[in-house]
This record gives C-alpha cells, sequence and structure tokens, in this order.
C-alpha cells in the first residue's frame, strides 16, 4: 500500500501514473480577467507621457506632470524645474 501523500508523485518504475500537480499546472489555462477586465480608472490606467508604461508606483502626476520619477528625473531640468536642498 502507498501512503495518500505519495499516490501523486510519478516513479520511474511506474510510468502509466501520472503526476497531476505537474499536468494541471500545464493545461490550466490563464486567468481571462485581468486581460478582459478594462483599466478605465485606477493607478493601472495612467500611464507615463514619456516611456508609456503604465502603473501607479513612480508615478508623477501632481501640475499634470504625468511622467515616472526617473523619466522626471532625467528631464526635470529642461522642463525648468530646480532642485533645492
Amino acid at each position: 500500500e502507498v501512503p495518500k501523500s505519495r499516490s501523486l508523485l510519478l516513479t520511474a518504475s511506474d510510468p502509466s501514473r501520472i503526476d497531476t500537480a505537474s499536468t494541471m499546472a500545464e493545461t490550466r489555462t490563464p486567468n481571462k480577467l485581468y486581460a478582459t477586465h478594462p483599466a478605465n480608472y485606477g493607478k493601472g490606467s495612467r500611464a507615463c507621457r514619456v516611456t508609456g508604461r503604465l502603473g501607479g508606483m513612480g508615478l508623477i502626476r501632481k501640475y499634470g506632470i504625468n511622467m515616472k520619477r526617473q523619466s522626471f528625473r532625467e528631464r526635470a531640468i529642461q522642463m525648468g524645474w530646480m532642485k533645492y536642498n
């Protein structure tokens, strides 16, 4: 008798047994909600005006800048911003 915890493992001595964990991961379809849900509001709907990258982490929205933090640091002086201590 094989214990239940080992019954799902694929063994070299018995190739007819199926490893259900790996076959389920291969055949499972991705969740369609993320691909079809419209991003009209929230952090995921806003993009950097320079690079086009989406997301809210590091997106500067103040004064309508709408640029990622890295892009803003590269172009701040050209835009007329000055860094004070």
